[in-house]
């Protein structure tokens, strides 16, 4: 191999690819600015540093050993080296070229070939044609002092990304091994508080949710209005779910997730607080529909939000304590401002609320992160494309859509999930039903314990305390014996567990949910001793967490990408039927009376158990057909932090 320049190699503004002689097995890697390393592959090694990163001065070695020392020796006290001249070793021997310093640019492209530009010398090599060559300009200290610490820190800055960095092939920006900004990576301490506060807010939210049912006496009695408009009061709240639901949560898909926890958190406390000042029943009933909007939000997101964070394996756990916040929240909101009203009036309900949450909004303020990985690897594009000049983009989004795009389609997106793509349209339905059973019950316990069997308000409230009780023990299943099943079942499938394997709690849940409604259904009238009415509640309890908790879990693992859109869609059925069934309630127990009435959401909860049964053994084949379901695998696999 001959080390003299070509006559051609010596005209200026060459392009050499290096070292397709040794074939592509070679491995190499090229920090900049700095001295570049060398690994060796197959007995060769090959490597090139940049003496002093000012000029970029290069070496170039290759050979069957290390080095003629037969160990690494420091780049700066290399002979030749240190004289600023080119050194090449080869077969232990070495040759020195006294020429000038090269004044050019190298670096590593694909970690399979060098490549070199120069102003008036080649070695061996390939020539190539300019405008096919991989070439990219050192970082100056003004592009590094711009790096950050971790979305573009000097390590993605120095990153070999696919593409040419032109507007025709982009560098594609996806996350690095160990990438400090993946969500997925955080530490589990961060993880951990990050999903406790969202918890808290999420439990303030159901308290102010149910809470409100407690001052419908005391709101009919001052505003002079009916018992259909002071039950408004909670209707209105959960309609507020069901817009809020619809507009926002495609949003965080869009823009992420932090800013609009933050500000619609904020909303929900200011307007919880000022219901405590409201001078009619109309200002009331909007700024109850507003909370509920503004509230919204937390709900319906916090699954998104942990899809972010955990891996599947971790999601069950994690999910079922954003179950139980949300459900304790619903069943003690009755209770406590049960209590509250008593003592102080309908009036310190809300100014309760605002005051307990927030505290948690200045905690979420200040600590919580953008969770959303697609949002997240924008802006590192959109920065490395400015500190650069290069075009960088996201992985698997190149198009860009205007503001007006992507708000059109984040508020369809939900409707279209909800209508093509039946697993969400039949679950969404079923959830709906649970849903609207519960805030039935916040109408449908007055009417039994407090004018059937004639017990004081506060007093009649603490039957929801059996729900709760069996939502704790639904945890506790949970935790000790579903979270055990399907870590086998990661084990014994590599960690690629499909979302079916989440049914099974929804089963049992399916069926103790309907027991708790027929129990109470026949057990209501005052001959009966109170204790064996109130212990239905238990089931009732345990089914509807295992409901809410396991069919969860499976959309967010089913649509993993589209989640907040999907758990939308299945909020804004949700809410409508909470919106709805309290509305009612009065008129069916007078029809029907306190038995069949009871029994109505029973037979309903019966309908849908052969869905599950059906998504259990063919929902993987569902999904395959559904253009949702094959989009979310992809986006999966951009969010997976190992990619």
């Amino acid at each position: 191999m001959s080390l003299q320049p070509s006559a051609a190699a010596r005209r200026a503004n060459r392009i050499t690819i290096w070292p397709t002689a040794f074939g592509e097995d070679i491995e190499l890697s090229a920090p900049w600015p700095g001295r570049f390393s060398t690994q060796q592959a197959d007995k060769r090694w090959t490597g090139a540093f940049d003496v002093e990163a000012r000029a970029n001065r290069m070496s170039h070695m290759v050979g069957n050993s290390l080095l003629p020392s037969s160990a690494p020796r420091d780049h700066r006290i290399w002979p030749g080296q240190s004289r600023g001249n080119r050194t090449t070793w080869i077969d232990d021997r070495t040759y020195q070229d006294d020429a000038q310093l090269w004044d050019g640019s190298f670096e590593v492209e694909k970690r399979e070939s060098w490549i070199s530009r120069t102003p008036d010398r080649l070695s061996d090599g390939f020539e190539i044609e300019k405008e096919k060559a991989k070439w990219k300009q050192p970082l100056t200290k003004e592009q590094l002092d711009q790096a950050d610490s971790a979305l573009v820190s000097v390590d993605i800055l120095n990153h070999d990304f696919e593409g040419y960095g032109t507007p025709e092939q982009p560098y594609l920006v996806r996350w690095i091994e160990n990438d400090p900004a993946n969500p997925m990576l955080f530490p589990k301490s961060r993880k951990w508080t990050n999903a406790m506060v969202l918890a808290f807010a999420v439990f303030m939210v159901s308290i102010a949710s149910s809470g409100f049912s407690q001052g419908t006496a005391d709101i009919k009695s001052e505003f002079n209005v009916g018992q259909t408009v002071a039950l408004l009061m909670t209707s209105l709240f959960v309609l507020g779910f069901a817009v809020g639901a619809l507009v926002l949560s495609p949003l965080s898909e869009v823009y992420g997730r932090r800013e609009l926890y933050v500000w619609t958190f904020a909303a929900f406390v200011v307007t919880s607080g000022v219901i405590g000042l409201a001078p009619s029943i109309s200002f009331v009933l909007a700024f109850r529909m507003l909370g509920g909007l503004a509230g919204s939000f937390t709900q319906a997101v916090a699954p998104a939000v942990i899809a972010d964070m955990f891996q599947a394996q971790e999601r069950g756990f994690v999910l079922s304590i954003f179950t139980l916040a949300g459900l304790m929240g619903q069943m003690l909101g009755p209770i406590a401002c049960g209590f509250l009203d008593a003592a102080y009036g309908w009036r310190s309900l809300g100014v309760m609320i605002a005051c307990a949450s927030f505290p948690t909004w200045v905690i979420l303020t200040l600590t919580f992160p953008e969770t959303y990985a697609p949002v997240l690897l924008k802006k590192r594009a959109q920065k490395l494309t400015k500190i650069t000049g290069k075009v960088h983009i996201v992985d698997g989004m190149q198009e860009e859509k205007t503001i007006g795009t992507q708000l059109r389609v984040g508020a369809l997106r939900p409707w279209v999930i909800l209508i093509y793509e039946p697993i969400v349209t039949l679950l969404s339905l079923f959830l709906s039903v649970v849903h609207g059973t519960l805030f039935l019950l916040f109408a449908a316990y007055p009417i039994v314990f407090q004018q059937v069997r004639g017990w004081p308000q506060g007093v009649a409230s603490l039957p929801f305390l059996a729900i709760a009780l069996g939502i704790v023990i639904s945890l506790f299943y949970v935790a000790l014996v579903d979270q055990k099943r399907y870590a086998k079942l990661v084990e014994k499938h590599h960690g690629m567990v499909p979302p079916e394997a989440r049914l099974p709690p929804a089963m049992l849940g399916s069926i103790a949910l309907p027991i708790g409604l027929f129990w109470f259904a026949w057990t209501n009238d005052p001959s009966t001793f109170w204790l064996i009415s109130v212990s239905a509640g238990v089931f009732f309890g345990f089914g509807m967490v295992l409901l809410y908790m396991s069919l969860t879990n499976y959309i967010v693992d089913a649509y993993l990408g589209y989640a907040a859109s999907a758990l939308a869609a299945s909020t804004v059925l949700r809410s409508i039927a909470g919106a709805v069934f309290p509305l009612f309630t009065a008129q069916m127990y007078t029809s029907l009376g306190i038995h069949w009435a009871s029994s109505v959401p029973g037979f309903l909860a019966l309908v849908f158990v052969p869905c599950l049964v059906m998504f259990y053994k063919y929902g993987h084949i569902i999904r395959s057909k559904t253009k949702f379901g094959q989009e979310a695998a992809r986006l999966a696999a951009m969010m997976d932090g190992r990619k």
